[in-house]
């Protein structure tokens, strides 16, 4: 089993070093810092809280299911925090670009990326025809965490997981008793 792991660990920190300063370009410098504060807990929970409060039909009832998702699956994420207590790659590696973001709280697994693909998910479940554009900026919100060298890509990884899964249950267990309460 501890092969296994140092195998995963040692993948993990190449494919780290290739997002953070294999793709490091001025362009994206500019960027990046742009699309990860989209998955912030500001953007994500403004946006939810405007579609549930001043939506209409179909996006009253997106923005109520982003917000229960939001919240179950973050539950989830400072739990194992707190769990695995993995410290940001900045704090363990050397010679990477972090963009002077400091983070000091635990790097596994991304509340970014959990965010980005609770709110992602949901939205391509309810709106189906535009589910490339949602999926694309969630990835694309992931990827960054690793580009400003605040997250590892398991990190990301598992906070994909988590913000699908928790996208799908709320889903699931939401969706018809939000339109029956909302569509009164």
């Amino acid at each position: 089993m501890n092969k296994i792991i140092r195998v995963i660990s040692a993948g993990d920190i190449k494919l780290f070093y290739i997002v953070n300063d294999g793709f490091k370009c001025s362009l994206l410098d500019r960027i990046i810092p742009m699309i990860t504060g989209l998955g912030g807990a500001f953007f994500t929970i403004t946006i939810s809280l405007i579609l549930a409060l001043l939506g209409k039909g179909p996006l009253k009832i997106a923005g109520w299911q982003c917000l229960a998702t939001l919240a179950t699956s973050h539950i989830l994420v400072h739990y194992l925090k707190k769990v695995f207590t993995r410290p940001r790659p900045f704090l363990n590696l050397s010679d990477i670009h972090t963009f002077n973001t400091r983070l000091y709280d635990y790097s596994f697994p991304s509340g970014h990326t959990t965010a980005a693909f609770s709110i992602g998910l949901t939205l391509s479940i309810l709106f189906p025809m535009i589910a490339p554009v949602f999926i694309t900026l969630a990835v694309l919100i992931g990827m960054s965490r690793v580009y400003l060298g605040v997250h590892y890509p398991t990190d990301v990884f598992v906070g994909m997981m988590i913000g699908t899964f928790f996208s799908v249950i709320n889903h699931i267990t939401m969706n018809q008793w939000l339109y029956s309460i909302l569509n009164k």
